[in-house]
Order: structure tokens, then C-alpha cells, then sequence
């Protein structure tokens, strides 16, 4: 990707710009590994230097930020960590052709509960200790105006998530994630834009021998009642393929080792003591355990509805958007569908402040299994405000209350957290020829 870029820009003069920032939080978390019976609250502070890079010319722009993240954990210090962010992107407008490409690379930390997207752990340890994720992302895309009303657009995505080797990191898995999809879009009148996506993903962890694939075709309309009224709905079908675990399986139990019960790792096969890797199972034929991805699955074929629907309106100072949507996701333990509803309010009070209001609820089910331990509902709402005190500094304070209740819990658990951040960028700006 860096090859590509610089051939296109070498070529071309512009305006690049270099430009220190810096950012500094301290949060409050009253449950911050979000479960029933939190054992203290915490206080965390986060040192955020970076910068900002890029070139701007005639047909392009090239932006790229580097962040190095510094938290400091004041009740629990053993959680203390450094991260570091990359990202980079590139936009490209010819007369009809259209073209681009964004990345970044993460070296993020997770602490050992809660989902990173596609990897669920509702049974948290209370081991003090964060697991270190490294995240490669490549998005390049293109689109081709057909005439003045019609265009084509095709997009391409791959993740990659490494997680650390960390006898904390219980249901963990590195797994890689492609997807590629293809829109017609079409204005049918100066109101109405009709559109039409057809995409396919395959998703696939390491401890699994097998990937889950997910079709997706949809069609949306959308309709401005106004400039600034407009709504938008579309709906789709999914259909995935994918293996779960059998639990009906009369069979199907947990094998043990000398009265412990045993876990798949690649290296050592069914031998691991080690509850951060996947469980075996006895097998009866052997008399011995086996992995679980060998014994007891079966295969998963299921079509399913996807939609969305949405509705924003402009205000002289601000918005309010309403959204609703069903989509399905793969999970390390299976196709995920996900209900939520969301709305968000954005208001400028003067030149100087700004606020907003977000709230939203969501349903998550593993859509092979009638019932799981990892269907849960979650439910945030979020009021925030913010002062840019000079062209270079801003103040940020907001809240945040979640509520998450799983399946498998008796009692919901419920989480405050509370962010003020200091942000700090120096004007500056430099020119090449």
C-alpha cells in the first residue's frame, strides 16, 4: 500500500501538513469488567501523544495519525500499559473513476471479559491483567460513475487480530476476517436514491479447522422529504454457513485429566491444563478426549433477515437521528444476530460549546442455538459536552451508563463511567513543491 500511494503522489505537488497533538483522560469506571458484583471501581489516566501527517494535491488526499497510548491504572497499577495506534488513508477523485484505500495497525489492550466484535467471554477472571491485541486492517475500494445518476462500487476488507499467549485471555482466539461487497446505486428522482448491495465474508479462527461464511443481499431506498429531512430503509436476506458445537448430543462432556478437566492448544493437542484454550471432550470411541472442533458439531445452513432503518433531522444548531437495524456477524462461537435501536442528538449551544445525547439498546443472540450463554441485551445512554477554549485546546466531559444482562446471569450488570479529556493541537502547516 505504501508503494502505491507514492507512486500516485510523487507524481503530483501539494500541500502536506505535519502536526503534533496531544490528548490527556481520566475516567472513572464504578464496573469496568461489567459484571454483577464488581469488587472496587477504578480510576484510570491516559497520556495520548501523537501526530497527524499528510499531503493534500489537485485529486487526493493522503491522511495518516501515529498515537501512543500511556494508561495508568490507579487502583490496580498491574494493569498499567502502552498501546499504539496507526492509522492511514488515501482518497483519489478522477472525472469518473473513483479510488481508495485505508488501513491501520493496533497494538491494542483488552482486559481479559467482554467481546472485542467476534470473540465473546461473558465469565470474566479477576485476574489482574490486560491481554494485548495486535490488529491489522486493509480497506481499498473503488467506484465508477455510469452517467449522471448511476454508479457501480465494489469494496474490499481484511482484519487480522493476534492476540497475546495469556493464560488470562479465556475464550481467545486469533482469527482473520475477509469480506468483499458490490453496490448499484441509482437517483431515481432529485428525492429518491435507490441502491442495491450484494457481499460475502468468510471469517475463520485458528483453534477452528473450519471458517463460517455469510451471503448477504439487500436493497435500500432512500427519500429526502427536505434538506433536512431524510430517511433511509433497506432490507435484506443472510444466509450463513458455519459448524456449532452439538449440546444435544447425549455424548457430548467435558473430559478430564486426573480430576481436571483438559483444553485444546495447537502444539500439544488435548493436553493443556490451561482454561484460556478450547475444551475437549470425551469421545467414547477412543476412550479418550479429543478436540471439540473433531467431535460433537454439526453443520449450521440458515437464512436470515437483515434491515435497516433510519431517519435524521437538520436543525439550524444540530441533528437528531433515529436508527434501527438487524444484522448477523460471525462469532467464535457462531452466527450472532444483533437487534438494536439507537438515537442520537447533536446541538451547538454557541461558538465555543457543544453538546450531545446518544442512547441505545441491543439484543445479541447466537442464532444456531435456541439458547446460549452468551445472549444478553445491552443498553447505553450517553449525555457529553465540550468547550474549545483557543483554536488549539478543547475540554470534553461525559457519562456513560451501561447495563448489560446476559442469559445465563440471574442479575444485570450495571457500569458508570465518567471521561474528562484535554486536547491539544498546535496550528502549523507546511508546503512542498
Amino acid at each position: 500500500m505504501p508503494l502505491l500511494l507514492s507512486a500516485s503522489l510523487t507524481s503530483q505537488a501539494g500541500d502536506y501538513f505535519f502536526e503534533p497533538v496531544f490528548s490527556t483522560k481520566e475516567e472513572y469506571y464504578s464496573n469496568i469488567r461489567l459484571v454483577e458484583n464488581p469488587p472496587q471501581d477504578n480510576w484510570i489516566s491516559t497520556l495520548s501523544p501523537g501526530v497527524n501527517f499528510g499531503l493534500r494535491h489537485e485529486n487526493g488526499e493522503l491522511k495518516s495519525n501515529f498515537t501512543w497510548n500511556q494508561l495508568f491504572y490507579t487502583n490496580e497499577t498491574e494493569l498499567n500499559v502502552s498501546e499504539q495506534l496507526f492509522n492511514v488513508g488515501y482518497q483519489h477523485k478522477g472525472e469518473r473513476l473513483h479510488w481508495g484505500t485505508s488501513g491501520y495497525y493496533y497494538n491494542q489492550s483488552y482486559l481479559n471479559s467482554g467481546s472485542t466484535g467476534t470473540v465473546l467471554a461473558p465469565t470474566p477472571s479477576f485476574k489482574n491483567e490486560n491481554i494485548m491485541a495486535k490488529q491489522l486492517s486493509l480497506a481499498p475500494t473503488v467506484s465508477y460513475d455510469l452517467d449522471e445518476r448511476s454508479s457501480l462500487s465494489l469494496d474490499y476488507s481484511y482484519s487480522n487480530t493476534n492476540y497475546e499467549n495469556n493464560p488470562n485471555a479465556a475464550y481467545y482466539s486469533d482469527y482473520d476476517y475477509h469480506q468483499v461487497s458490490g453496490t448499484f446505486s441509482h437517483l431515481l428522482t432529485e428525492r429518491d436514491k435507490l441502491n442495491a448491495t450484494l457481499s460475502g465474508s468468510r471469517y475463520k479462527t485458528v483453534l477452528l479447522d473450519y471458517p463460517t461464511y455469510n451471503e448477504v443481499a439487500q436493497l435500500g431506498w432512500q427519500h429526502s422529504f427536505s434538506e433536512q429531512l431524510v430517511a433511509y430503509v433497506s432490507a435484506g436476506i443472510n444466509y450463513s454457513q458455519t459448524k456449532i458445537t452439538n449440546l444435544q448430543d447425549p455424548l457430548l462432556s467435558q473430559a478430564y485429566y486426573y480430576g481436571y478437566p483438559v483444553y485444546y492448544d495447537p502444539d500439544i493437542g488435548c493436553r493443556s491444563l490451561n482454561p484460556g484454550k478450547f475444551p475437549c471432550y470425551f469421545d467414547p470411541n477412543t476412550n479418550g478426549p479429543t478436540p471439540y472442533q473433531r467431535y460433537g458439531l454439526k453443520e449450521s445452513n440458515q437464512f436470515g433477515q437483515v434491515f435497516q432503518g433510519s431517519v435524521q433531522k437538520s436543525f439550524e444548531r444540530g441533528s437528531v437521528s433515529l436508527v434501527g437495524s438487524r444484522n448477523q456477524t460471525p462469532t467464535s462461537q457462531g452466527l450472532q444476530t444483533s437487534t438494536s435501536i439507537s438515537i442520537n442528538n447533536a446541538y451547538t449551544i454557541n461558538d465555543r460549546w457543544t453538546s450531545g445525547l446518544s442512547a441505545s439498546y441491543s439484543n445479541y443472540q447466537i442464532t444456531a442455538l435456541s439458547t446460549s450463554q452468551y445472549n444478553r441485551d445491552y443498553f447505553t445512554i450517553s449525555p457529553n459536552i465540550s468547550w474549545r477554549w483557543t483554536p488549539e485546546i478543547s475540554l470534553g466531559l461525559s457519562y456513560n451508563y451501561v447495563q448489560q444482562k446476559y442469559q445465563s446471569q440471574n442479575q444485570a450488570s450495571q457500569g458508570n463511567i465518567v471521561q474528562l479529556q484535554f486536547n491539544y493541537q498546535p496550528q502549523t502547516n507546511y508546503q512542498v513543491k
